[in-house]
Order: C-alpha cells, then structure tokens, then sequence
C-alpha cells in the first residue's frame, strides 16, 4: 500500500465506548481515517454501501444482527470490503467462526493500538496486493486558505468570489468559512445559516461523512458551502482535530476546498494552515495592513511554518499612491499571485445584493481579476485562457473600449 492511500474503516460495535476508543486510537495512524460507526448489524449493512469502506471492524455481539452474519453477508454482497470480528473471546472456536463467515481476522478485547493498526494494514494489504490499478494515488482536494492578521481587507469577498468561479468551471470545491465568532460567507452569498459547523462537531468527534453532508448547503453556482456556527457562543466546539478530521474525509470528493479564515493566529488557524497546500496572504496598500502583514511573516517564519505555500493577494489595488505591487513584493519577500484593483462600487453592489461579483458583473475589472486568479491556481495559461473565457464580443468590446 502506497503512503498516499487512505485506508478507510467502518467501526462497528453496541458499546459507544468502544468505538470512541477505536477511533482515537487510529487517529493519530497515517493512512487510516474511520469514516463512520454503527451500532448494530443492521446499520452496518447500510452504512458498507453508502459508504463503501475499505475495512468494516465487527463486534462478535450486537443486536438486530450479529457480527458473524454481517460478515457472512457483506462477503456475498460486498467481496471488496475485508471484514475483522472483534471479541472478548479469545477461543480457538471463535476464531474458526470468524473466518467460516468470511472475516479476514480476528481482534481479541482489549487490544492496543499497534495490534488494531497493524491487523488493518496487514488485511487490507492482503486484499490489494493483485490489484495495482487500486494503488495508484487516490484523489485529493487542493486546500486553498485565504489568510490575514488584519480585518476590513477584502479576505472573504475574495474567498467567495474565487470559490464561486472555481465552481462555474465545473470544479468541485467546497467554501468552508472557519472564521467562527463572526463568518460572513453566508450573508455574502445570500444564504441560511442554519446548517453549519456546530451542527457537525456538537456530539464530538464522533462524526462521519453523512453528517457533514447533511450540512452543507449548495450555491446556485454549484459551490458547496460549510457555514462558521450561528452564534459566537458555539465557536469554541470547533476544535484542531475537527478540522483535521474534516479536511481527511472531504478531500477525495472535492478538486478545491477553499478556507476563509478569522485575522488571528490561533490553534485552529495554524492547523488550517499546516493543512494547506496555497495560503493566499491578503494584504491592501494601508500601512497598518502592511505592518499586519509583514509582522504576519515573522510569527510564521519564527514557529519554522513552511512560508513556500504563501503567496501575496494584494487587493484594493491604486494606482500612483507612491508604492506599488513590486515594492511589496520586494519589501515582504513573498511573490505575489495577484493583485484585485480599487472597485468599491462594484463590490459594494454584489455584497449589498448578495451576489458574487463574478456572476453579477463579470465583465468588471475585479471579476477579471478573479479569473486571473483562479487561472493561475490551476496552472492554466492566463492570457490564452481569459482571452477564451470572455468570449469574440467581449474581445471586441476590449478593442473598441479598452476595457
């Protein structure tokens, strides 16, 4: 098995306590991420189709229908997911059982994190060995966070804007506001909060695939939409592990998951950012959002943060005001990926109306921008490429009207 495949498992026990252990236990495992728990056999049988895991771990014992006949089941309906009865009994009998039923093998209660790893690995590795089309690398989402120490400049109009282009491209990408005191992405886009961040992370750590999916709300333009919590009194339930579990489970689905983040450098931020494969630094021409900016750098230089993942967005860009994008660029020492000109009557308009300005005026020079910027991002020649986007009279209009 290659490092870049996930293994995914399926917890299934009676005793919530146990899962909870399971769970922590291979949470700190590279390579194996639970993507659900069942409490019966019942709903092991539903969750192994809806969720298709890779590994199902099967309590001997449970109600409505036993592991062993959940074993027997899944191994006619579902040959590709490999099964592991766990028991308190260590008996030689219970092992035959086991593999009659068609488990893989078999975990004696309690057992330590090592074994559980271990048997998992070593089950799934037997099942993929012949198969090395499976090996090759598994989808992931490129993670995108705009970031910045300093309020008021245009951070989540950006992430929004860019997120609904990315979107109007065919690509799947998911909006996560992780500014959670105060996220205004869903005012911005026009949207209920009512589905959202707190909605997942209230009952722990114990969340999986279907509930995270059953709060995320959907923009017209396809863009799916995880929401900051309604209130600043629900916050503090979103934890590190949170989002690390998140961004885990997510990413196969997704070409883009796009961060809007608080101005603060936290524990949550840093997990974010450690997460990240693009920080998008966002910056205007104020001297205060420079000195932000550049003391932003320090902190993250000085806590060794890998500073080749952030790229400069200078925004509200004006012209002739005695500095420019290339003495920023020069003076922070991070490259800039683009710079969104001074339009404050377009954005003001789209906001105040709820809409991204990328759909409301896309022959505006922010929008344009965004274009730019998303062009870059998936490495698509920028010229060619938005010469084609605006279309023969949009080209024509530029000619005549240079704009």
């Amino acid at each position: 098995m290659t490092p870049a495949h996930r293994i995914k498992v399926l917890v299934a026990d009676d005793m919530v306590e146990l899962r909870s252990n399971v769970r922590r236990m291979l949470s700190n495992q590279e390579g194996i991420t639970v993507i659900g728990e069942a409490g019966d056999g019942e709903q092991v049988l539903k969750m192994a189709k809806d969720l298709s895991p890779h590994v199902i771990l099967l309590d001997i014992n449970m109600p409505k229908l036993d592991g062993l006949k959940a074993a027997e089941v899944l191994a006619k309906d579902h040959p590709e997911i490999q099964t592991v009865i766990m028991s308190i009994q260590s008996e030689q009998e219970y092992f035959r059982r086991a593999m009659k039923a068609g488990a893989k093998d078999f975990l004696t209660k309690p057992f330590s994190s090592s074994d559980l790893a271990e048997t998992i690995q070593n089950v799934f590795a037997k099942w993929v060995k012949d198969r090395p089309d499976y090996l090759s690398e598994e989808p992931k989402a490129q993670v995108l966070t705009f970031f910045s120490t300093k309020g008021g400049v245009g951070k989540t109009t950006l992430a929004t804007n860019l997120a609904v282009n990315l979107a109007r491209r065919g690509k799947r990408t998911l909006l996560i506001d992780a500014s959670l005191q105060f996220g205004d992405v869903a005012i911005t886009l026009n949207q209920k909060a009512n589905r959202n961040l707190y909605q997942v992370v209230e009952k722990g750590d114990d969340f999986g695939l279907p509930l995270i999916e059953a709060n995320l709300a959907e923009h017209s333009s396809g863009l799916k939409l995880l929401f900051a919590p309604s209130e600043p009194a629900y916050a503090d339930a979103v934890k590190s592990q949170h989002i690390t579990q998140l961004i885990d489970l997510l990413s196969p689905a997704f070409n883009f998951i796009i961060f809007d983040t608080a101005p603060h450098i936290g524990n949550l931020e840093l997990t974010i950012l450690d997460h990240t494969d693009l920080v998008l630094l966002v910056a205007t021409l104020e001297i205060s959002s420079l000195k932000n900016t550049k003391l932003c750098l320090k902190t993250l230089s000085d806590i060794k943060f890998d500073t080749q993942k952030l790229k400069l967005v200078l925004n509200k860009d004006i012209p002739n005001v005695g500095i420019g994008p290339k003495d920023i660029e020069s003076g922070l020492a991070v490259p800039i990926l683009s710079v969104v000109p001074m339009d404050s009557e377009t954005a003001q308009r789209a906001l105040n109306q709820g809409e991204p300005f990328v759909e409301k005026f896309p022959d505006s020079t922010l929008a344009r921008s965004i274009d730019a910027m998303a062009l870059k991002i998936m490495g698509e020649d920028v010229s060619e490429a938005s010469q084609a986007a605006i279309g023969p009279w949009g080209r024509l209009r530029r000619v005549l009207f240079g704009s």
